[in-house]
Parts: structure tokens; sequence; C-alpha cells
């Protein structure tokens, strides 16, 4: 059984086409909505929706925090997300518990277990987040954790042509909009296509700034973690010598987010420059029996040559070693 965590963005809406192109079928999707998306996350839901329906996909089932929405929290509090502190944890009770929930209460989910299948859980992890692969590699059962855009070697930037080629529109990036980790141009750019939503986080910060204690943090950044330390209202009032607003789209969608591991930004604004190259629909199949079964019974099975099953085993056993030397 496949359980799918779609969060809206470029990685895992490329995960879905190609699993439909490698002719799998995912048996549950789930959306965790924190209340605080950006609109055009929000906007993208009914069409991929539409999508999934098209193809013969289970429709996404959208899960929620008991709480209220993250923003709404903040100001309840006069508080700031915890990652403008240097935390994370504003993912683990508005996305990773109510997916965690939804999971468990799932009959599909417990009669798989009853019955000793597998419960892949698939996360939107693409070929240059290995570290965020690592920190799922190692987790305990009843469920079996992959990264399959890791898997199958698909960087971000292929994630954007697998998209173009399913004759979808680009999701943008999947983010709050009062996400602390936001870098100053995706500040400005929300201000100018969003401004009540900029002005929503603006009041955010200031409530906060005033009425809590003044950490030294919370002194000289408010949500300015990616603004150069800077708060929102202090970058957005900034001269503006130089024009940092009008960048490519691509450039955009560079980086996953801001949730993630800031281990992985180098590599991610890096990147790799090659195109994108469709993977043989046969390795996910037998990936996980490679190391287990004869070459040979799998190439059979598989369809492909001996060698080609090497190579295979070779890349997994090479994945494994470097994550075990992290």
């Amino acid at each position: 059984m496949i359980v799918v965590s779609y969060g809206g963005g470029t990685d895992s809406t490329a995960m879905l086409i190609e699993a439909h192109r490698q002719g799998i079928r995912p048996d549950l999707i789930l959306f965790a909505d924190t209340g605080s998306e950006m609109p055009h996350t929000y906007a993208y839901l009914p069409i991929i929706g539409e999508w999934l329906a098209r193809v013969g996909f289970p429709e996404i089932q959208i899960v929620r925090s008991p709480r209220k929405a993250l923003h709404l929290d903040c100001v309840d509090k006069n508080t700031l997300p915890s990652a403008a502190f240097g935390f994370a944890g504003c993912t683990e009770p508005w996305k990773q518990r109510p997916l965690e929930k939804a999971v468990a209460a799932d009959p599909g989910v417990i009669a798989a277990i009853a019955r000793g299948e597998t419960v892949e859980r698939w996360l939107g992890y693409d070929a240059t987040e290995g570290s965020r692969v690592a920190n799922i590699a190692h987790k305990p059962p009843p469920y079996k954790w992959r990264a399959p855009l890791h898997e199958w070697d698909i960087a971000r930037s292929d994630c954007r042509e697998i998209i173009k080629a399913a004759g979808l529109p680009q999701p943008g990036k999947s983010a709050c909009f009062i996400c602390p980790n936001m870098r100053g141009w995706e500040v400005d750019k929300m201000a100018a296509e969003y401004p009540e939503l900029a002005q929503v986080a603006l009041t955010i910060e200031d409530n906060a700034v005033r009425l809590t204690i003044e950490t030294p943090d919370m002194k000289h950044q408010g949500l300015g973690r990616g603004t150069k330390g800077m708060r929102w209202s202090e970058w957005l009032k900034r001269p503006k010598q130089m024009d940092i607003f009008n960048r490519e789209e691509d450039d955009g969608e560079a980086m996953p987010c801001g949730c993630h591991d800031r281990r992985v930004v180098r590599a991610v604004v890096m990147g790799r420059q090659k195109p994108y190259r469709p993977q043989p629909s046969w390795l996910t199949p037998w990936y996980d029996q490679l190391g287990t079964r004869p070459h040979a019974e799998i190439a059979r099975e598989a369809g492909v040559s001996q060698s080609t099953v090497y190579q295979m085993a070779a890349r997994k056993a090479g994945k494994e070693l470097r994550s075990l030397l992290r």
C-alpha cells in the first residue's frame, strides 16, 4: 500500500505524475493544511485534483490540526512561528501530527498492516536532498518511508519538466505566508501579489516584537531569518537601489518549503543543469528486491539485461553507504 504526503508544491506534484508514468498507483493521498498556505497553493488543489481523477488516482484528502490556523495561533499568542527562533516546531503540530493521525486511522492502512503488508509512506524529496532522505532512512515500523524522486534521480529542475510535459501549470512554491525562512525576493513577491497577506504578516511581527520579551533573535530579526536579519517591516521599506524582485520564475522554484533542512540549501540552489530523462519504469517494482533475489531472476521478470540490474544494485548500495557515512 502506498500513502503519499502531498505538499502542494513542485516536488510532490511531479512525484505523482512520474508515478503514473511508471504505472504505479498510490492508495491514499493526503494534504496537511496549516490554514496559512499561499493562495496559489489552495488554487492548485482543484487543478491537480482534476488530473488525479482523469488518470484514476484517488482524490486528495485534506487533513488539518484541531488548532487554529498557524497565523491565527500566532495572533492569539502574540508570537511568531517557531522558525523565527531557529526551530522547526511549525511542522510537527500543523503537518506531521494531522498526517500521522489520518494515516493511522485509515481503514485501508489498518487492513494492510493486519494482513502483514508493507505500507509505504512517500515524501517528495528530490535527488538533491540527500540529508532529508537520510533523516527518514531509519524510521521505525510499521511504515516504510521512501523518497521516490531521490530514488529515481529526479532533481527539482527535472520536476518542472515533468509537470510541463503532463500539460499542467506549475504549482509554485508551497509554504506558509508567514514563514520566517522566506528569502528577501520572496517577501517582495508576496507583498506585490498578496498585499493583504503581507499586512497580516507585518501585524503579527509587530505585535510579537512589541509584546514579547525580546530575546536577541526576536529583537533583531522578527520574521526576517531569510531577509538578512531584517524584520519584514524593515525589509519592505528598504531603499531599492537594486531590482531583486524581477527574477525568472524558475529561480523562485530553486528551493522547497522553508521548513526543510537548512543544510541542503546550497545543494538545492546549485542544482543540476542536465535535462530530465525518464527513468526505466521497471525500477520501482523491483527496487526493494535488489540484493535479496538473484539478479538474473529480477532481470528476467523486469525484461531487462542483467547488466542493468547490476548497475541499479550498485547505485542502491552506493546510496545506502553514503547515508551511513553522514
